[in-house]
């Protein structure tokens, strides 16, 4: 881990991953894993730069290239924590409470 913290999913953000890589699977045979993989790249390059990107109502905001998602998280001395995998046309700032 190039930055020396923790990374974490937040339980919520976890199961709204996957309920969107299941609904995208139903649309079309693929797509969810498609979602699934570009989340994992998505956070192997967060882990590398935490700072990287701007930070959003309260967390960091990585926007995926190909897919209408964002992930937010959150950096701290000891942990990255991601507390959002969040579809960008629903719900806007839904995730703001969590730790």
């Amino acid at each position: 881990m190039a930055s020396g913290r923790r990374f974490r999913i937040h339980d919520n953000a976890l199961r709204e991953l996957r309920d969107a890589a299941r609904r995208y699977e139903k649309e079309r045979r693929g797509l969810g894993v498609d979602l699934v993989l570009a989340v994992n790249k998505a956070t192997q390059k967060i882990v590398e730069a935490p700072e990287r990107w701007p930070v959003t109502s309260g967390a960091r905001r990585y926007v995926l290239p190909d897919l209408p998602f964002s992930i937010y998280y959150r950096v701290s001395e000891r942990e990255i924590l991601v507390v959002a995998v969040a579809h960008q046309r629903r719900r806007p700032g839904y995730w703001v409470h969590r730790r």
